[in-house]
């Protein structure tokens, strides 16, 4: 895969060189995009901000596809995505932001750790922008946590239903986990009714 850093945006603080090791998922030159986002009738898609390499993007259209298969009916619920490549995301791999329908993953990474953080922002994108999850959280939440438990927070982050929930949606759209297999145990339960819930 590429191994050019991405030009923008630019972190302020830098990761120790260990953190970057072994350099393979990159961005090419960056070419910012002017994205108008509003709800559609038809499936929602993922789009790219950059401009991005073939290997980077063979990686988007992977993991897209897989989600897209998992979530097969509910892609009409689920609001438009873009993917922003940076340099830096502060205190983990990746992550969301609701208000801009937006995942930022850090690179370099390697290829399993890029599917895995974006199918995991995925599924917040899914709890955040589609409106029939509200069922789906109501079936999960007293699997994932106790009744008096908030669902997306938590004084540690893999004890939050939200945050377990999306480990659950790494594994099925994955196949498997590099990063939180241990802090996070897959039940089956709940990735049967992930799957149903996503068939429709």
């Amino acid at each position: 895969m590429s191994t050019t850093t991405p030009s923008s945006p630019s972190p302020e603080r830098r990761r120790p060189a260990r953190r970057l090791l072994p350099v393979v998922v990159a961005l090419g030159v960056a070419s910012f995009v002017v994205v108008g986002w509003a709800t559609r009738p038809g499936p929602s898609e993922l789009t790219a901000v950059q401009d991005v390499p073939a290997d980077v993007r063979s990686e988007l259209d992977v993991t897209w596809s897989a989600f897209a298969e998992l979530f097969s009916g509910r892609m009409t619920c689920i609001d438009d995505v873009e993917v922003l490549l940076v340099s830096e995301v502060d205190g983990g791999d990746a992550r969301y932001l609701p208000a801009l329908g937006r995942i930022e993953i850090e690179i370099p990474t390697t290829p399993a750790r890029f599917r895995e953080s974006l199918a995991h922002e995925l599924a917040h994108h899914v709890e955040t922008t589609c409106g029939a999850f509200e069922m789906l959280r109501t079936d999960l939440h007293p699997l994932l946590g106790d009744a008096d438990q908030p669902w997306s927070r938590g004084p540690i982050w893999f004890d939050v239903p939200a945050e377990r929930y999306a480990e659950h949606v790494a594994e099925l759209v994955v196949g498997e986990r590099v990063r939180h297999r241990d802090e996070v145990p897959i039940q089956p339960e709940v990735s049967r009714l992930i799957a149903a819930w996503g068939s429709g």
